[in-house]
């Protein structure tokens, strides 16, 4: 595997088996080598899970203090970019668990702390933040329904997670309505086999539904609301888990530029096989700036990263224009991942077609991850506002 730029890493991770990257690493092999038997069967391996859930990846961003590893946001998008290398899925099923944490960090403390991650930071996290949901409000908490979509994770939770609009409550001051988070048992909830995608076949992100679930009050927050856990990365404004989906887009693409590379070294044109199509002076071309727009995208993603993860170690909140060069930045990792993983597929010839070439699975994948909200969130249009001195377009 080639990669003109190595990420860095603040504790130099990759190098520490003792790490979560270094202990991740004893598992690549085995993640690639499963990754077709995981898209037919729709789910990551029950071994590999387990395997990763001992390496510490699902407990990677949360806090130190309760049990987790604390890594920050480049840090742990570097554990995903690497797991996604090997196989998009994994990956994904990866970041969708270790990140939505974030997205309760309104509960109350003393139930996080005590209720939650009392007996530590080992644990599973399912669900879906977009507020799908009703609530009526009754004593000492909420009746909630809804039916929630995409709620990635080919596992067993010990939690889920669900967005809820709170029916019947006056809008906020900004006129929005009454949106809140709950924390949920995954046995009040009733999940359904809706996974049929193009990409990211073995994700399980499915659909599931509550009917008039009893939630208490205590297990729950304003969908975006003031931060009560302990770590820095958790003080970021909402959408700060970006890092994490560009992070499967750029493992993908490098996955797909190690399988580009091997087929340049053995095929060979059908009307001229004298040759293998590395050798042809176009293609080598080609693939150098393949491979330095996949290293533009990895050094855009490291050094706006390490900009708002600064902001957050001291304590402070990222300029306009700092958080969103982060936030454009993936938009535009986002869309342009896909437009080189079209070129490849396109340098691949036919061979890239097979399903028997993770190729075509690689650029499935990124095909379904690009879609998502987070690289299709406007920033770009707000970065531009603020480089065109037209203020502050939070």
């Amino acid at each position: 595997m080639t990669t003109l730029l190595e990420p860095t890493s603040s504790q130099d991770q990759g190098n520490d088996s003792s790490s979560v990257l270094g202990r991740v690493r004893a598992h690549l092999p085995e993640i690639a080598a499963r990754s077709a038997e995981a898209e037919a069967a729709r789910a990551v391996p029950a071994e590999i899970i387990t395997a990763l859930r001992e390496a510490g990846v699902f407990r990677m961003a949360l806090p130190k203090a309760w049990g987790g590893e604390q890594l920050d946001l480049v840090d742990a998008a570097r554990v995903v970019q690497e797991i996604s290398r090997a196989d998009g899925s994994t990956g994904w099923t990866v970041q969708a668990a270790s990140m939505a944490w974030f997205f309760v960090r309104s509960l109350p403390q003393e139930t996080l702390e005590k209720e939650v991650f009392g007996d530590g930071a080992d644990l599973m996290l399912r669900g879906a933040i977009a507020p799908k949901g009703k609530a009526t409000p009754v004593e000492g908490g909420y009746r909630l329904s809804g039916r929630w979509p995409l709620a990635s994770g080919s596992f067993t939770p010990d939690w889920m997670l669900a967005g809820f609009v709170v029916e019947g409550a006056p809008p906020l001051p900004d006129g929005r309505p009454d949106m809140r988070v709950a924390l949920i048992r995954p046995e009040q909830v009733t999940f359904l086999d809706t996974w049929e995608a193009v990409g990211l076949r073995a994700t399980q992100s499915t659909d599931f539904t509550m009917d008039d679930v009893f939630v208490p009050e205590r297990f729950t927050g304003p969908l975006v609301g003031d931060n009560n856990i302990p770590a820095p990365f958790y003080g970021l404004p909402y959408t700060a888990t970006g890092a994490s989906h560009d992070a499967v887009i750029l493992g993908c693409l490098e996955g797909a530029l190690d399988d580009l590379a091997e087929l340049a070294a053995a095929k060979r044109p059908a009307f001229n096989p004298r040759v293998v199509i590395g050798e042809d002076p176009v293609f080598q071309e080609k693939f150098a700036e393949l491979h330095l727009r996949t290293a533009a995208l990895n050094a855009l993603l490291e050094q706006t990263g390490r900009v708002v993860m600064d902001r957050a170690l001291a304590g402070e909140e990222p300029t306009s224009l700092e958080w969103f060069s982060y936030t454009g930045g993936h938009q535009h990792i986002h869309h342009e991942g896909i437009r080189i993983l079209n070129e490849v597929m396109t340098l691949s010839g036919s061979a890239g077609l097979y399903s028997s070439n993770p190729m075509q699975r690689r650029w499935r994948d990124v095909r379904c991850v690009s879609q998502h909200v987070a690289g299709n969130n406007g920033s770009l249009r707000k970065l531009g506002a603020v480089l065109s001195g037209q203020g502050d377009a939070r």
